[in-house]
């Protein structure tokens, strides 16, 4: 039977309770667990109360009554005073300190040698005893700020009055070692601020300076190491030593007990510091002056290193493992505990079960990455198979993570292991990388299979570890091997997820798959490699995409348009294997093939895909023809497509095809007349604009009454060139016909009450008009002209009225033009 009692009903609790036995008062979870810190602070209260009643007994015992003061209400200790925060009194007090103790420092320098040996002791023990009495006094009065300060006050004089007393070699220490010195010295002045503290725990700053003494001290006996694993040894020792004087300590020493943990975790920081750092050099000279067969040699310095680097990951993680159960014992269940610690993570001794949990998580990478480095490649992959078995193992012993610790060591399991895959691949040995590989491979599939939770994540290291595996041992027989055998990885992987469909693990099987035969491609375009390699990778590509597209619908235009290119990537290397005409006849042929998929996926989302890139395809037939001087075979191409996009265009909702087919015929005659060094700009002006024309006509249902788009495309192109070039010719022809057939179109236009035929003939007859009326007007001898425009002039002013209604009813009869 537990000596605790209810909080309710005070009966005494059995061990381990979930309940009251009488009250039924649930004793578990978190609200019990702040209850159990209610209490626990009220007994602190109800002790501080009883002992302060005790004092003030003794106090008027002594005390005349005269001298006696009441204090108001508002100046006794509360519940809130106990949370100490920085006030401006305590700032005022804390310069005071510093200024104390500079002014003391420099009397006691000037008058040190003119006291003599005597006066110099009576000095330094009359200052410290003085402050430290007054400290108590102040502290009994229940000014705990003055106490405190002067608490500071006299352990920073001891501390001072230690060193200038090896200084200034009073009683002949100057002859005495100085890291033996610090470390007694240091010892017995925590000793001394202990007791003090001892006699009135309220004051603080005893507790804490006794503390700070004794990391002194101990730092002395930390300088005795000459090397990196003696100092990190030692240091973990002076962790274990105030970690034992926090459980030894009997708690009648207050803060300078409970406090204890802060350097306990400061001196584990500081050993995994320094001892990460000796194991780091030893790496660095093993990776600078490697030995053969992969094998490396330990030095004694890098294997003590590792030793206690091994040593703070498996203490640590036993103390935090060793903390956790026992508060979960007192609070209620873990759940209680991981509340509270994330409740105050950084108050109490949460703060150094951090700090020793954080050394360990490291340390366990770091001895690894260390240890690897150091022994070579044969035996990292060694320790690869082994983190392997063990994160297999792990896996394989349970269905999900069912405790802060499994996943603790799980999560360390698999760092250990990816550390151990960048080292293999560091250390340039293939055979280490591929075992290495293989058994992470091996690890995340057995979680893959085991964990339901962790399928995804877990299927995609999984997959991409073994074809990474798979690829490295192709490199062992050739490059070429390497690409071939990782582009079969990546299209096993995609078939995988193909077969997986609406599976967890489809989305990584596939995202690896089809990343790894990008990867190969990359690799075999990027490394020279062989025409064949490339296209068998391609082929792949090719394959996998058009599978996805046939049995994903959702993903179909992307599988399509992935599926057209590579496809027609292949065929355009392939046909290059047997010869130039060989080859543009192979991209002639895809080309129409895509047309014709297009017209069979027609009304369907992949149709725009499939004739984006038949497009595309057309035009590079074209430009390949041009460039090879196959001018010919260029233009027969370029008007089989324009052919193909007219019969396009003429399917339903279709017609905007058309404009493809205007510029592919344009692209044959123009192909043609270039061939034929034809220079007339009619020649090249007049087909594009039939061409034109007859589309915008031929559309005239979809664009409607719209005559700019219907002809005003074929127009401009057939009149403003032939126009605007009679600028500068001087035959007859051309401006005659020009004219003529500007003022036919215009004619046309009215009477079709078109606007787009009324603006471009008349600009091109004004064009041509003043084209040829210029030369004869700047002959004409300049009275007549000024007298000819002034005449304009006065006849449009006399009739301006009506002039300027004639233009708005000549621009009203133009707007409404169709």
């Amino acid at each position: 039977m537990s000596t605790i009692p209810c909080p309710a009903c005070g009966r005494p609790l059995p061990e381990a309770p979930t309940a009251c036995p009488d009250c039924h008062l649930p004793l578990t979870g978190p609200d019990a667990a702040r209850l159990w810190q209610v209490d626990q602070t009220l007994a602190t209260l109800q002790r501080e109360r009883a002992s302060l009643i005790a004092s003030l007994r003794a106090t008027t015992a002594t005390t005349p009554p005269a001298t006696q003061s009441t204090e108001p209400a508002g100046s006794t200790v509360t519940a809130t005073d106990l949370r100490r925060t920085w006030t401006t009194q305590q700032t005022l007090l804390a310069v005071g300190v510093l200024l104390v103790l500079v002014a003391g420092s420099i009397a006691l320098a000037i008058a040190w040698f003119i006291i003599g040996r005597v006066g110099q002791m009576l000095v330094m023990g009359g200052f410290t005893a003085a402050a430290t009495l007054a400290s108590l006094r102040l502290s009994r009065r229940h000014l705990p700020s003055s106490a405190e300060a002067l608490a500071l006050v006299a352990g920073g004089l001891l501390i001072l009055d230690i060193a200038a007393a090896r200084r200034f070699g009073l009683a002949h220490l100057d002859v005495v070692d100085g890291r033996a010195y610090t470390a007694v010295s240091g010892i017995l002045a925590a000793v001394a601020l202990a007791a003090v503290h001892r006699r009135d725990q309220r004051i603080a700053g005893f507790a804490l300076l006794s503390l700070t003494a004794a990391s002194i001290g101990w730092a002395g006996v930390v300088g005795y190491a000459s090397t990196a694993a003696g100092g990190a040894a030692l240091a973990l020792l002076g962790a274990v030593v105030f970690g034992v004087l926090h459980l030894v300590v009997p708690s009648s020493y207050g803060l300078t007990r409970r406090a204890a943990t802060g350097p306990a975790a400061g001196w584990t920081a500081l050993s995994f510091a320094v001892a990460g750092y000796g194991a780091l050099s030893a790496s660095v000279d093993a990776l600078n002056h490697p030995s053969g067969a992969g094998i490396g040699e330990l030095t004694l310095d890098g294997s003590a290193c590792l030793l206690v680097l091994a040593t703070l990951a498996t203490a640590g993680a036993l103390t935090v493992r060793q903390v956790v159960a026992a508060r979960a014992t007192r609070l209620g269940g873990r759940r209680a505990v991981r509340a509270d610690w994330r409740g105050r993570p950084l108050s109490g001794d949460w703060r150094a079960v951090g700090v020793v949990a954080l050394v360990a998580s490291a340390a366990v990478p770091t001895t690894v990455l260390c240890l690897a480095l150091q022994v070579g490649a044969f035996w990292t992959a060694g320790l690869s198979l082994l983190a392997a078995v063990v994160a297999t193992v792990l896996a394989a012993s349970r269905t999900r993570t069912t405790s802060l610790g499994a996943a603790w060591c799980e999560a360390q399991t698999g760092l250990a292991m990816a550390i151990l895959v960048v080292v293999t691949l560091i250390q340039d040995s293939r055979p280490a990388t591929i075992v290495a590989l293989a058994g992470a491979a091996l690890a995340a599939a057995t979680a893959a299979v085991q964990r339901p939770g962790w399928r995804v994540p877990a299927t995609g290291v999984a997959a991409l570890a073994a074809v990474f595996a798979l690829a490295l041992t192709g490199s062992l027989v050739s490059p070429d091997v390497e690409v071939l055998v990782a582009a079969v990885g990546g299209a096993a992987l995609v078939v995988a997820a193909l077969t997986r469909r609406l599976e967890p693990e489809e989305v990584p099987l596939a995202a690896v798959g089809h990343l790894t035969l990008v990867s190969a491609l990359l690799g075999a375009v990027g490394g020279g490699l062989a025409d064949a390699v490339t296209i068998s990778v391609l082929g792949g590509i090719a394959g996998t995409t058009a599978a996805t597209a046939l049995l994903r619908p959702l993903l179909r235009p992307v599988g399509v348009g992935v599926s057209a290119a590579t496809a027609t990537w292949a065929l355009w290397l392939a046909g290059g294997l047997v010869g130039s005409r060989t080859q543009w006849a192979v991209l002639v042929l895809t080309a129409l093939a895509l047309v014709a998929l297009t017209l069979w996926r027609r009304r369907r989302p992949e149709e725009l895909v499939l004739g984006t890139i038949a497009s595309l395809l057309a035009v590079t037939t074209v430009a390949v023809a041009v460039d090879r001087s196959w001018p010919h075979a260029a233009a027969a191409v370029a008007a089989a497509y324009g052919l193909l996009a007219v019969g396009y265009a003429a399917l339903p909702q279709r017609r905007a095809v058309v404009t493809l087919a205007v510029v592919a015929l344009t692209s044959a005659t123009w192909l043609q007349l270039g061939h034929a060094d034809v220079t007339t700009l009619e020649a090249w002006s007049l087909p594009p604009a039939a061409l034109l024309l007859a589309a915008g006509l031929w559309s005239h249902r979809e664009l409607g009454d719209r005559t700019w788009l219907t002809a005003g495309p074929g127009l401009a192109v057939g009149l403003l060139p032939s126009a605007l070039f009679t600028t500068v010719d001087d035959g007859v022809l051309r401006p005659l016909v020009t004219v003529s057939a500007a003022v036919l179109v215009l004619i046309v236009g009215a009477l079709r009450r078109w606007q787009a035929p009324v603006v471009l003939g008349a600009a091109a007859a004004v064009v041509v008009a003043v084209t040829e009326l210029g030369p004869y007007a700047v002959q004409l001898p300049r009275y007549l002209t000024l007298g000819t425009l002034g005449v304009a002039l006065l006849a449009v002013g006399a009739r301006y009225e009506q002039r300027r209604a004639d233009a708005r009813q000549a621009v009203s009869w133009l707007a409404s033009l169709s």
